[in-house]
């Protein structure tokens, strides 16, 4: 009989804790109750399972936070927040599928058992904050304490990763996020315990500008979050244009707390622009809202080139307000593949079987609309009916039991680990100074047969080699034509560029070539001047010989075939 065979990710996770068990055990409560803070309710808000080990997770199933009070009257206090997402409750269940794996297999960590706490986060750096430290000491309060986590895996935005690297590195705790792209986080030195399961954003940044290069747009536009993510990536589609004749239209920002007036203002630079193709580096809420606003300004024919947290997006593929609008969107892509047995674990989750999920008791109410805590509150005007208990996710089909897609939790299961190992796809996984190797998918939007959008997949990225196979693009409009994206277009044989003053260098005059001066390539920056006894032709596009001056030279070399006539009979 032979061995099973565990999933690859499973024994790295399982090396990786083991070094942090003997340091975990033997924690004790206070004998005296005490809480630090008064958002005691923040703890309930996620997921946990005691363990002899114990992992922290943070993930953003709520992405709305309450506005602050800033009277300075009372003392701050972090309300719950709002907006649920589908997505990253399967992103948590890859950490509880992960640990019941290993749990259930006795080859991986003979006699421990591993637990977790999976808290949310709000997409907001004092919640991420506040979360990290309740789980690396043990809880908020000394009444109900929990054993202290030694990895962190998360947060979900570079910003609050940062600040995390920075609070957590001195308390040597590591921490490894799943989604956290910004470029300055590959600097070893200043985040030393900072791993991640996903390329930095370089690389995807980089693979837009070859894009841009590659397809002649020279006038791009940016809309981007007003965070590290997008502002950062902005600066390396930069540098890697520089001295290629690209510009930057206009750049314009999009933070969730002013999200209204960012997105008039982003929509109406977009309305303004000449720019036709638009790069985009923002939440996939957040894009929707702008896509949105294009739409109900009848903006259209513009050329989209989508980061990675949206490119393939459900919710916005699904929205058919923005079927016309954002078909023909280029993407890059976080590769997916298949996990075996994980949609089973999707499909067979029930309150019942983990009755301390906030997470899924939302999930229910959204999805059957019920309650399944069973309650005399519950079926009274304040909230939905009781459950039956009998509801199934077998043939619900949502963000969370979606295993078409499995991008984000295909990175986060199959990357855990401080050595090189080979999945059961054959594809060859490691951390290399933190970071994994640059592999995307590109993906284009383009219109299935009901008339609804779908992303197909038209090349891929390994490291700096892009590949695209052009025919299968469907360009904006249905067009089979690349758009044109640039200020002015090329200045054609005949003239040369003129820089217009206080402007980028993609937007200039084009000069006719003065007389005797001429151009005969487009897109000249000079014209030359004619050699002498030469004059331009009436396009400016070449030199011929002067009238005048080739009469003479006849008459001179006549004038000297006839002395060498003459000499030769003398």
């Amino acid at each position: 009989m032979s061995a099973a065979v565990s999933p690859p990710y499973l024994p790295a996770l399982a090396l990786l804790l083991f070094s942090v068990f003997e340091a975990s055990v033997g924690t004790s409560a206070g004998e005296r109750c005490v809480y630090l803070d008064g958002a005691r309710h923040l703890d309930a808000v996620g997921l946990s399972q005691d363990g002899d080990v114990v992992i922290g997770a943070l993930f953003n199933a709520y992405i709305l936070p309450e506005a602050l009070d800033l009277s300075f009257t009372k003392e701050p206090y972090l309300q719950p927040c709002s907006d649920f997402q589908e997505s990253p409750v399967q992103w948590a269940q890859a950490v509880v599928f992960a640990v019941e794996e290993i749990n259930s297999n006795p080859s991986l960590l003979p006699g421990v058992r591993l637990g977790y706490r999976i808290v949310d986060s709000c997409t907001r750096h004092p919640f991420t904050l506040r979360a990290a430290m309740s789980m690396i000491s043990g809880g908020n309060g000394t009444c109900e304490t929990t054993r202290p986590v030694k990895l962190i895996i998360g947060d979900v935005s570079s910003t609050q990763s940062i600040i995390l690297s920075k609070s957590l590195s001195p308390l040597h705790v590591p921490m490894i996020s799943y989604l956290a792209t910004c470029a300055c986080l590959s600097n070893r030195h200043e985040y030393p315990n900072f791993f991640r399961t996903i390329p930095s954003d370089a690389y995807q940044a980089r693979t837009m500008a070859q894009m841009a290069k590659r397809f002649g747009w020279t006038w791009v536009g940016a809309v981007v979050a007003d965070n590290d993510y997008g502002l950062l990536a902005v600066q390396v589609f930069q540098e890697e244009t520089k001295g290629t004749g690209i510009c930057l239209a206009f750049v314009r920002t999009l933070f969730r707390e002013r999200l209204a007036k960012d997105v008039d203002r982003a929509a109406s630079a977009v309305q303004a622009s000449s720019a036709r193709v638009i790069l985009v580096f923002a939440w996939y809420v957040d894009v929707e809202v702008f896509l949105t606003e294009l739409v109900r300004r009848n903006v259209t024919d513009r050329q989209f080139l989508a980061s990675e947290i949206w490119s393939t997006s459900g919710r916005l593929l699904s929205n058919p307000q923005l079927y016309t609008i954002a078909q023909g969107t280029l993407g890059v892509a976080i590769r997916s593949a298949p996990i075996p047995g994980f949609e089973k674990h999707l499909r067979q989750l029930h309150p019942s079987r983990y009755p301390q999920d906030a997470f899924l008791r939302v999930l229910w109410e959204r999805t059957f609309g019920c309650s399944p805590i069973q309650s005399s509150s519950s079926g009274s005007q304040s909230g939905p009916p009781p459950c039956s208990g009998t509801e199934s996710l077998e043939g619900v089909q949502n963000g969370v039991t979606d295993v078409s897609n499995l991008r984000v939790t295909y990175n986060l299961l199959e990357h855990l680990k401080l050595v090189n190992f080979t999945t059961q796809l054959g594809e060859k996984f490691y951390f290399q100074n933190g970071e994994t190797p640059a592999v995307y998918d590109l993906v284009n939007w383009q219109r299935g047969p009901r008339g609804t959008l779908q992303y197909v997949s038209i090349g891929r990225v390994e490291g700096s080699q892009l590949i695209i196979n052009e025919s299968a693009i469907s360009w904006p409009g249905d067009s089979n034509k690349v758009p044109v994206s640039v200020c002015t277009a090329e200045c054609s044989p005949g003239s040369r560029k003129a820089i217009k003053k206080g402007l980028p260098v993609c937007c200039f005059d084009c000069l006719p070539c003065a007389e005797g001066e001429f151009s005969n390539i487009t897109g000249s920056s000079k014209c030359h001047r004619c050699p002498l006894e030469f004059w331009t032709n009436s396009l400016r596009t070449a030199c011929v010989p002067r009238e005048g001056a080739r009469g003479k030279r006849q008459a001179l070399r006549g004038k000297r075939s006839i002395t060498i006539m003459l000499k030769r009979q003398y």
